[in-house]
């Protein structure tokens, strides 16, 4: 008779045949389609890979020239995702391939925690920009609200460390563009109800007339959480303004503002978890309450030199939070962050060549006090204080030469110098000091093989600095992480209207941060080396009389290849959270007269929750679907998520018996009005 873990095994390998069975049907299915019928199809314009040109790579460049399987979300695309409060819960509806985000944890559907191809779960691994301007605060932390943008022309993704934009950029860069307008003024307004409680608004404002173009994005949530007692606000503002000082010199200015405030998720034993996903203890409600306020300010400067541009950028950015986690932590922080770089547009023996040569630097400081405390609002001692100054330098280049029309080679190399120090205020805090440095090349190629086939292949690497994890678990002793990470893959369309990408990555982590357990006084630590290794696939086909379909599929092994602490060996056991599968299909209908509807089940592998991968979850399937129909310049929709109201843990730490486990939520539906003026 076979053992559980035997059995456990056989259902992940189950999963994992079923999730490439469906695969194959599927895309069998959209060979066959094509054939379907050719009639209202004749004025659709079909957008190739090599028309898109993206910037997530600090230059304009076409997506067929990047040597990374990076993921552009379009216009159109994204129309098919109305009522979402922010630009990563689109993301996490988009099913991006090698990208996971947690379909719940501390903040509900709110939470920014993300993991790209097998990487640590985390809040600051990912650099967000809107508009080319970074968002995450200076340690690395996002958040969801201040990316409440509802006008957006596209999103670029990429899931590699990045040489360009350093050590903010571990894990992957997502660029969020907003749309440009064409009349001096165009406008359009939201206002969406969700069945747990509450809702969200927003309106858009954005024009352009002669030298000046605009964009203002005000947006507000009001929302209750999956968990009783739960909630998110935030009030959230964006605008941009350009001036083009002649035909070849522009000045720009971004400005935000976020204020939030709310009560987190729980977490969760397991016998709580099995009793009732939904329900906060009765020792926990108010103890998770948080508030926060974030500034931000920028100042871009593009000058056309013939055939080069010299672009100088300053971004300050400024936040005060206060939040209860077994005490009251109350902090604020600021940054300044001035950059410099010049793009050279030369041939090189006929060929044609475009080189970057910038440099950077980082000032933020933050000053944290933490009390004893028994909620947020019964407050005693002060217990720590301390400032902390993050200080770095950064140089970089970056090459991309046209060998040929098919071929396209891309070099890179990064150099980043952090200088670290932490000041004690009290007797209680730790003071320390750091100096690191280090270099992190790239080196890939594209070769357009035909019209249908793009083939890519790469190297990336990156450093994290110790000061990009949350300074209540600070460790003075902590090294720089450092990635290396190959991948290689093939692209293109097969048809009209239908695009593939599948890549194979393998991505090893020295010195990675993981905190030494999840009791609340554990800090970070260097956890020796980990690995992933796996396999991502992404379809997306516009199929006759108005039918359309995607489908998005990830295998990985995530593991620490190398970690003692606290003498014992967790050598060879899974990344925490992180799911062996992940698979998605969307299959929707749009029609004029009957509007646009879609399904969307989700399949989500095997999680463990503890270094020693004894606090586990088995795999699980939501079901989605998904209504809209437009009336002239009103658009209504319905959204209906877990229509099966399926339990599972979505995050979750500890082990067994003294679990943090946070559950998905449970079925909930979304209805809303969008209208454009």
């Amino acid at each position: 008779m076979k053992n559980v873990t035997q059995d456990k095994e056989f259902c992940s390998y189950a999963g994992l045949i079923f999730c490439l069975a469906a695969i194959m049907a599927i895309l069998m299915l959209i060979a066959v389609l094509p054939a379907w019928a050719e009639d209202g199809e004749a004025d659709k314009v079909d957008t190739q890979i090599g028309d898109i040109v993206v910037t997530a790579t600090k230059m304009s460049t076409e997506v067929d020239k990047i040597p990374t399987n990076i993921t552009v979300i379009t216009r159109e695309d994204l129309e098919k995702y109305p009522g979402h409060s922010s630009a990563l819960t689109v993301l996490k509806e988009a099913n991006i391939p090698g990208l996971y985000f947690p379909l719940s944890g501390g903040g509900g559907r709110h939470t920014p925690g993300m993991s790209a191809r097998g990487n640590e779960i985390s809040s600051w691994g990912v650099k967000v920009m809107i508009n080319g301007v970074e968002f995450n605060r200076g340690n690395g932390y996002i958040k969801p609200g201040r990316l409440a943008i509802h006008d957006v022309e596209r999103i670029e993704v990429t899931k590699t460390p990045s040489a360009e934009h350093g050590d903010t950029a571990f894990g992957g860069v997502i660029n969020i563009i907003t749309r440009k307008a064409k009349e001096f003024v165009e406008a359009k307004a939201g206002l969406a109800f969700t069945s747990l409680g509450g809702g969200n608004g927003y309106s858009v404002i954005n024009g352009t007339q002669g030298s000046w173009d605009y964009y203002l994005d005000a947006s507000m949530v009001r929302e209750d959480l999956y968990q009783d007692g739960a909630y998110y606000d935030t009030n959230n503002v964006y605008t941009k303004v350009d001036y083009s000082l002649n035909d070849d010199a522009q000045l720009t200015f971004h400005g935000s503002f976020s204020d939030l405030k709310g009560i987190y998720n729980t977490g969760l034993t397991r016998e709580q978890f099995d009793e009732d996903p939904s329900q906060t203890p009765p020792d926990a409600g108010s103890d998770k309450y948080y508030e926060e306020e974030q500034k931000l300010g920028a100042l871009v400067y593009k000058q056309q030199l013939g055939a080069h541009e010299l672009m100088g950028k300053m971004e300050l950015q400024a936040s005060d939070y206060k939040m209860y986690y077994n005490g009251l932590i109350d902090g604020e922080a600021w940054q300044a962050h001035p950059e410099v770089s010049m793009t050279f547009n030369h041939d090189i023996g006929g060929m044609a060549n475009k080189f970057v040569v910038g440099t950077e630097y980082r000032y933020h400081e933050v000053d944290t006090k933490t009390y004893t405390a028994s909620s947020f609002s019964d407050v005693g001692a002060l217990n720590k204080s301390f400032t902390r100054k993050d200080i770095s330098y950064a140089g970089y280049l970056q090459d991309e030469l046209l060998i040929t029309n098919a071929l396209t080679v891309s070099t890179g190399i990064r150099y980043d110098y952090f200088d670290l120090e932490q000041t004690a205020h009290t007797a209680s805090s730790s003071a320390w000091e750091q100096e690191k440095g280090d270099f992190s090349p790239k080196l890939g190629f594209t070769y357009q093989l035909c019209d249908q086939v793009n083939l890519f292949a790469g190297f990336n690497s990156g450093i994290k600095s110790p000061i990009r994890i949350p300074q209540t678990w600070t460790n003075g002793e902590l090294d720089p992480e450092k990635m290396r990470a190959y991948e290689v893959g093939l692209r293109g369309f097969l048809s009209d209207g239908l695009d593939y990408n599948i890549a194979l990555f393998w991505q090893e982590v020295e010195d990675k941060f993981v905190r030494e357990s999840a009791d609340p006084d554990a800090v970070y630590e260097n956890a020796g080396s980990t690995s992933s290794k796996g396999v991502e696939l992404g379809v997306n086909a516009r199929l006759p009389h108005g039918f359309y379909a995607s489908t998005s599929f990830t295998y990985q092994k995530s593991e620490f290849d190398e970690f003692v602490s606290r003498g014992v060996d967790y050598s060879g056991k899974n990344m925490v959270g992180v799911p062996d599968i992940m698979f998605s299909f969307k299959l929707g209908y749009a029609n004029r007269m009957l509007g646009d509807i879609s399904i969307n089940p989700v399949y989500t592998g095997k999680r463990y929750f503890n270094y020693a991968n004894t606090n586990e979850d088995d795999a699980f399937w939501v079901l989605n679907a998904r209504y809209a129909k437009t009336i002239g310049r009103f658009e209504l929709y319905v959204a209906a998520n877990n229509l099966f109201d399926e339990s599972a843990v979505g995050s979750g730490s500890g082990n067994p018996g003294n679990e943090s486990l946070y559950p998905i939520t449970g079925f909930n539906t979304v209805v809303g009005l969008n209208a454009k003026f």
